[in-house]
């Protein structure tokens, strides 16, 4: 790893050495860029594109750049100067040797942003008003209000219909991302990154004590190694309307990411320091009246529920959740420096980033370490060279979690409240537990973990060395024409290490893991591009051509070791039975892709492409596709008809296009493999194929097919983008049908065969959507401005086809799992129901079987409970569809106020509207008996307080309007009132919410003495908060929990670690 790194970095110093020493005499071009009111916009872009030569305005809006000399011929340029969120502007000047030119501009605001430059894919850029597509784009500027570690949490509600998920508010915890729905069944969801032109890594690798994603703890998304900070700009290719130029990559949307460049001028230092203060948002309520016990009897021991005796006042009481969490503490450093001349530009940033969980342990962290080098360097008039290369080095220490009997929160939310939990070590020194609590062994069971025990006890540690980058060279023959090529890489290694003692309810024996993931991929992309104006016709045709080479390969080696002799020595050495298991896997793609873009008049855009690709995970039978797309954008108001309506109707595009895109089969899906057998009736140990000292494999259960291809998604896009008020008012509004086909599913196979189930393109699934984008300036006077804009995205997903099949799980619980069912959402929630009307339900009453839909005509609504004559609703014996986690729809809106270009305060208030949650931490916390929910009384017939409630369910029946009681057996701990033993709906919720995610106030200290005196040109101050408020109906830790991460099961909350709300504080000084 090192010496790959190191041979990285001598290469991008080969790179970088001369741009640092290039410079010749030039002529110098200068001016000033302010907006209508004269004030100066820093940061505008300033360029000569025929000879890719300019600058960016500084803080006073005034800008210089120099023009070689060898460049220098007494011809006119064109001298353009780009702003977002201005209209740009055009002048021509005169190059004549040895004489300066000056140029101010004067910049009008477009909400719309329709002349910002965005990227297409395959390093294209292309106005925005040319597009026949949408694509998100997020800047600097809001990456960095949003003060995220990850940089895809930074996403959260910048743009309609993409749907971040935070998994928990644990240090490094992973981030979800969805775009347009879900799209395939048995892959994942999260779409194709690119860096700078070069894919990269964001798996999210379960490992150590996971099981199947919903226990052990939770990894992070690779994408969090990057650094914030050196992030310029994302876009976000949703469909594969806009997305099919990366082929059968892309069916999951495509996520564009430029890092930040060097430009023309004198060097610029940065320094930030942020210091974070994070607290959990919300813990389940727990009841502290009643002790450890059952019916109303106290017991102390192996007795799991709290329906014990009634505690006296002189008992202590304890909260096990709050005594679990402190405030968490996060402090990061980042230096940047970046600069350049006519010819040559550099960035160069170091930052450290290093949190401390909110939980009582040292185990919880999460620490980052990032470099990045970029630098271009132009040689004469025909070359450029570029080099970036970035270094994270990543450490953090994770808490266990979720379905796991050595989780943190299972443990500690089922303890009664009379139990003392900090006290973890017995008189013995052994592990102490609730049920166990004075064991007189190290090991054996202990049930449930006492969580104190799995906050200082458990090690999960991991470490990851990552190095990514590419060099780029650019050749122009001809003015016209371009021809780069593009070599990138990207090579990471994470070694974990799992450490459960001896003493513990999961391995009572005690087992370290010693784990070591390596993955990289080296990517090749050579692209021929030719642009042409012709002016009699006033059409300018751009047409690219190339090839690009991708290799990817993955290896695990794990090493489990059972059977601790010593406690506290966390070797190997230390086991007396290890487990070995090796995986790995490799794959090739290679593609050709053609894109021709033809504008017509200054208003009619047309855009078309295709891309074949070949891959090494394709079925023998067809290993080429073919991935095509076209678009057409129309600017009717550059129509002359238009011209007087300029006043109200500022800018108006009509637009449409359609796409194919592509998610390659999982690796070696086309054969069938080997495998080292393991069987288990799944509560205990498995029996593996290294029992009794020997080894072996078997025939894989699933028999591959040769036959596979990739899925393809299919999709129509028709939107329209509209300004109004000079550009003070702007509104797009998108609608799209995608359709994927060939959706690979497993399907049984007969057992004469010899196998269990076979792959086979056979499902269909379909996203129908709207997106509506609003921008405006409410206010804009001299030294005051308001900018508000609002995002809104509806996205229904139907499981159209599966082959016959009725449902297709997923994964999830007995008691409630996630599925794919045929005319329903993807994902949809399933479990057991009460009876209701509407079914066709049939019950016995009175020793007769009866239609209840039948008998009580007239008087249900369906969905309608069914009261049976004790006045109980029953249990439907068949499973059901319970629940969708999908959100009906979600937006966003933001605001930002700017006074005197010093004093900005901005927010963003995220929404989701619908998409149910299954709360099966409150189900289980009802039959424990700690729940909140489970302190009631009422008085009995002989006047004495009994531990319960009087209820009357709503419904029809022959119970119907009966008063029951609702106590431990009938109801909450042992009925059917709890989800845990009892019905799966009684946890389903409504996972709406509104989130006042950040809210920032920031200014800016340029006063002319603080140069004079320190040398600082200025300084930075803002106060910002995060995830500060949530209003929600939901009663779990959070409605954005997940409890499988970023897999493609959402909607379940089962003992998950909270979430957090941060305080930040920054500063940041400019020199």
């Amino acid at each position: 790893m090192q010496k790959k790194f190191i041979a990285t970095i001598i290469c991008c110093a080969f790179v970088i050495a001369p741009a640092l020493a290039f410079s010749q005499e030039a002529v110098v071009i200068s001016g000033k860029v302010t907006d209508e009111l004269g004030e100066p916009l820093p940061g505008a872009n300033i360029l000569i594109p025929s000879l890719r030569i300019g600058a960016a305005s500084d803080k006073d809006g005034t800008y210089r750049f120099i023009v070689p000399s060898n460049l220098v011929r007494g011809q006119r340029v064109d001298l353009s100067v780009r702003y977002i969120g201005y209209r740009s502007e055009v002048a021509q000047v005169t190059l004549t040797p040895s004489a300066n030119v000056v140029q101010d501009f004067k910049l009008r605001v477009d909400v719309l942003k329709m002349e910002e430059v965005v990227v297409t894919g395959m390093g294209v850029g292309v106005e925005k008003e040319k597009l026949g597509v949408t694509i998100g784009k997020v800047k600097t500027q809001e990456i960095a209000e949003s003060d995220e570690g990850n940089l895809v949490s930074a996403l959260h509600g910048k743009v309609a219909n993409v749907e971040i998920t935070s998994t928990s508010g644990e240090p490094g915890a992973a981030t979800y991302i969805r775009i347009r729905g879900v799209n395939t069944i048995r892959g994942g969801t999260q779409p194709l990154m690119v860096v700078d032109g070069t894919p990269i890594n964001n798996q999210m690798i379960f490992g150590g004590n996971s099981t199947g994603g919903h226990g052990g703890t939770t990894p992070t998304n690779r994408a969090s190694d990057i650094n914030p900070e050196d992030i310029e700009s994302i876009e976000i290719l949703k469909g594969a309307a806009a997305s099919a130029i990366y082929g059968s990559r892309a069916n999951n949307g495509v996520v564009l990411i430029t890092t930040k460049s060097g430009k023309f001028g004198r060097p610029q230092l940065s320094y930030k320091v942020a210091y974070t203060i994070d607290r959990v948002t919300n813990l389940p309520e727990l009841q502290t009246t009643y002790g450890q016990g059952v019916d109303g009897v106290g017991y102390t021991g192996n007795v799991p529920w709290s329906w014990g005796a009634k505690l006296t006042s002189s008992t202590p009481a304890y909260n096990h959740a709050e005594e679990l969490f402190e405030t968490g503490h996060t402090l990061e450093n980042n230096l940047t420096l970046s600069g350049g001349t006519e010819a040559t530009t550099y960035y160069l940033s170091l930052s450290r980033y290093s949190q401390n969980g909110t939980m009582k342990s040292d185990n919880s962290d999460y620490n980052r370490t990032a470099v990045r080098v970029k630098a271009s360097q132009r040689i004469g008039s025909k070359f450029n060279l570029m080099g970036n290369i970035a270094f994270s080095d990543v450490g953090m220490d994770r808490i266990q979690r979720g379905s796991n009997v050595s989780g943190l929160m299972l443990g500690a939310l089922r303890t009664p409240p009379d139990f003392n939990n900090e006290i973890y070590l017995n008189e013995y020194g052994f592990h102490r537990s609730y049920r166990f609590p004075d064991r007189a062994t190290l090991g054996g069971t202990r049930g449930y973990d006492n969580p104190f025990w799995v906050l200082n006890e458990h090690l999960n540690p991991s470490d990851v060395g990552r190095a990514f980058g590419n060099i780029k060279v650019d050749f122009d023959p001809v003015d016209w024409i371009n021809v780069s090529y593009t070599l990138g890489h990207d090579y990471s290694e994470d070694e974990r290490r799992t450490v459960i003692p001896i003493g513990s309810s999961d391995k009572p024996e005690g087992r370290i893991i010693r784990e070591k993931f390596n993955y990289k991929e080296t990517s090749g992309r050579l692209a021929v591009t030719a642009t042409r104006r012709f002016t009699p016709a006033n059409l300018v045709l751009n047409v690219m051509a190339g090839q690009e080479l991708n290799q990817r390969s993955y290896n695990n080696f794990t090493t489990i070791g059972d059977g601790m002799s010593v406690f506290g020595f966390d070797q190997l050495d230390n086991t007396t039975s290890w487990s070995p298991d090796e995986y790995e896997w490799k794959i090739r793609d290679e593609a050709y892709f053609g894109q021709i873009m033809v504008d017509m008049w200054d208003q009619l855009y047309v855009s078309a492409a295709i891309r074949n690709d070949g891959s090494s995970t394709f079925g023998g039978s067809d290993k080429r596709h073919w991935f095509p797309k076209v678009s057409g954008a129309w600017e009717f108001t550059a129509l002359d008809q238009f011209k007087g309506f300029g006043k109200w109707l500022s800018f108006g595009k009509i637009r449409a296009a359609y796409g194919e895109s592509g998610r390659q089969p999982a690796v070696y899906e086309t054969i069938t493999a080997f495998i080292t057998g393991a069987y288990g009736a799944g509560w205990g140990e498995a029996l593996d194929a290294t029992a009794f000292g020997y080894g072996g494999f078997l025939s894989d259960y699933s028999r591959g097919n040769n036959n596979i291809d990739p899925e393809r998604a299919k999709e129509t896009e028709f939107g329209v983008d509209l300004a109004f008020y000079h550009n003070r008012f702007g509104i797009n509004v998108t609608r799209y049908l995608q359709k994927t086909e060939d959706v690979i599913l497993s399907l049984p196979t007969p057992p004469s065969t010899g196998y269990g189930e076979t792959l086979k393109n056979a499902a269909v699934l379909e996203n129908d959507g709207w997106e509506i984008g609003i921008d405006m300036q409410p206010i804009r006077i001299r030294n005051f401005t308001w900018d508000l804009g609002l995002v809104w995205g509806k996205n229904d997903n139907m499981v159209k086809s599966l082959a016959g099949a009725e449902f297709v799980g997923l994964g999830g619980f007995v008691s409630c799992n996630a599925a794919a069912v045929e005319g329903e959402s993807y994902g949809s929630l399933r479990g057991t129901d009460f009876v209701r009307f509407g079914r066709g339900n049939t019950v016995i009453e009175n020793g007769q079987v009866i239609d209840i839909d039948t008998k009580y005509a007239g008087q249900w609504s369906s969905g309608d409970l069914y009261i049976a004559e004790d006045g109980f609703p029953l249990l439907d014996a068949q499973e059901r569809t319970i629940g969708d986690p999908n959100p009906d729809w979600t937006g966003s809106i933001r605001t930002s106020f700017t006074l005197f270009n010093k004093l900005r305060i901005s927010g963003l208030l995220d929404i989701k509207q619908g998409g149910d949650v299954w709360n099966g931490t409150k189900g289980a916390l009802y039959y424990f008996g700690t729940h909140k929910d489970t302190d009631l009384h009422y008085i009995d017939a002989s006047g004495q307080e009994q531990r319960g409630d009087k209820y009357t369910f709503a419904g029809v029946g022959p119970g119907a309007g009966t008063e029951v009681i609702r106590d431990q057996d009938s109801w909450y701990g042992f009925g059917l009132g709890n989800s845990f033993v009892g019905v799966s709906s009684e946890s389903i919720e409504d996972g709406s919410y509104v989130k006042l995610r950040e809210i920032s106030v920031s200014y800016k200290l340029d006063h002319p003495k603080l140069k004079q005196w320190t040398g600082l040109s200025d300084i930075d101050i803002r106060i910002s908060g995060r995830n500060l408020v949530t209003w929600t109906d939901y009663t779990g830790i959070d409605p954005e929990t997940n409890l499988f991460g970023t897999l493609n099961i959402q909607g379940f909350d089962y003992f998950n670690n909270p979430q957090t709300r941060s305080f930040v504080f920054t500063l940041r000084f400019n020199y």
